[in-house]
């Protein structure tokens, strides 16, 4: 409500209507609930929201179109009518509201509901884990002559390639390919290099963003758990503090080389670019654009991999159990959202970046010390 009336005032409507439009919103929810309930009384049907079928979907896209579309174009429904169409949909959520509150079969529709849940999730589970199986490397004669962390890691690197490197090698190559139609345009449009050497110039920062959505931290460390650690936690050698130290060391290497490459793709792409829109006084910043981009491929590479020591989310079952995990995840994106709003010359953001990743990479590396040993295990 507040959000309607802000917004709503903001285009002239008025106040009252814009309390209304809440309550509208509720009142068509709770007849489309209670027409449910009527559905299965009369005809025995049972309607699951997880599991809608074609002819709902088909309307939800027809609405979609209509409520979306149709202003785009210039077209739209007169204020009154929308007003009118709008405020009936209240008394309507109050019949609907009776229907609700005098249904008698609610454990009957819940049994119903309910039945097939569990064969659902086995075969959920079971659609994952043969997607999972068909990236891994099986082969037999894949192997590697180390001893010890160093053999454990790298024949699950072999064995992933699918899910680690050619992914990477693709987002390369696409990066190499953007770059290089960018510097085609500056080539034959003279007139937008300085409007490109400017953006480049102060907002540099819209890459952190960049690198936050390529970045494939959370893959890695997926395919870690779902692949490898699930199972080798159960043993109590794996879980002794010089074997968890050694190892994280290791895969953090594995990752940072991992995303280096369109990292550094993106960096020398930068470089280029700016050069050739028109190049910068300070010489120095060319240098920079590079470093500060494999910094902040870094930074995440090193920030899931502790983040997922630190709180290890998953269980036996492979599932999600960390809302703290989940809340850190969303604050990652948050935080790179509100990054890219900042407005500073390419030579103070990047020594900025470079300066932050390397007193992340410190306290890291000292957190995982003292708290990994204890942290990294199975949820209950």
């Amino acid at each position: 409500m507040p959000f309607s009336v802000i917004f709503g005032t903001l285009r002239g409507v008025p106040v009252w209507f814009c309390a209304a439009i809440p309550f509208s919103v509720a009142g068509i929810k709770i007849l489309a609930a209670a027409y449910s309930l009527y559905d299965y009384e009369k005809n025995g049907n049972v309607y699951n929201e997880n599991n809608i079928g074609a002819p709902i979907w088909a309307v939800s896209g027809i609405l979609l179109v209509l409520a979306y579309g149709l202003p785009a174009v210039g077209v739209a429904l007169p204020a009154a009518a929308s007003m009118v169409i709008m405020l009936s949909f209240i008394p309507a959520g109050l019949i609907g509201i009776r229907k609700i509150a005098t249904f008698p079969y609610y454990r009957e529709i819940s049994r119903e509901l309910l039945a097939n849940v569990t064969n659902q999730m086995d075969a959920v589970k079971r659609a994952s884990k043969m997607s999972a199986e068909r990236t891994i490397q099986t082969d037999t004669s894949i192997t590697s002559r180390r001893k010890g962390v160093e053999y454990l890691n790298e024949l699950f690197i072999r064995r992933h390639q699918k899910i680690l490197w050619k992914s990477t090698v693709k987002i390369a190559a696409v990066s190499l390919f953007i770059v290089c139609g960018i510097l085609l345009v500056l080539r034959l449009s003279p007139g937008v290099r300085e409007t490109t050497n400017e953006l480049l110039m102060s907002w540099f920062s819209y890459f952190v963003f960049v690198m936050y959505a390529i970045n494939r931290g959370t893959g890695f460390t997926r395919a870690l758990f779902m692949n490898c650690d699930h199972s080798l936690l159960t043993y109590s050698f794996y879980k002794q503090p010089a074997f968890v130290l050694k190892l994280f060391q290791i895969r953090l290497r594995e990752i940072i080389k991992i995303n280096a490459v369109p990292a550094l793709v993106i960096g020398a792409g930068l470089a280029a670019i700016l050069y050739v829109s028109g190049g910068t006084d300070n010489p120095v910043n060319y240098g920079v654009l590079i470093v500060a981009t494999l910094c902040m491929s870094t930074f995440f590479s090193i920030h899931y991999l502790t983040i997922y020591y630190l709180l290890q989310p998953y269980n036996a079952g492979t599932e999600m159990k960390s809302a703290t995990y989940q809340i850190i995840m969303a604050g990652t994106y948050l935080a790179c959202l509100a990054v890219i709003q900042v407005k500073m010359p390419i030579f103070v953001f990047g020594i900025a970046c470079i300066v932050f990743c390397a007193v992340y990479s410190a306290v890291a590396c000292i957190l995982v010390y003292h708290f990994a040993p204890k942290t990294f295990r199975l949820r209950v």
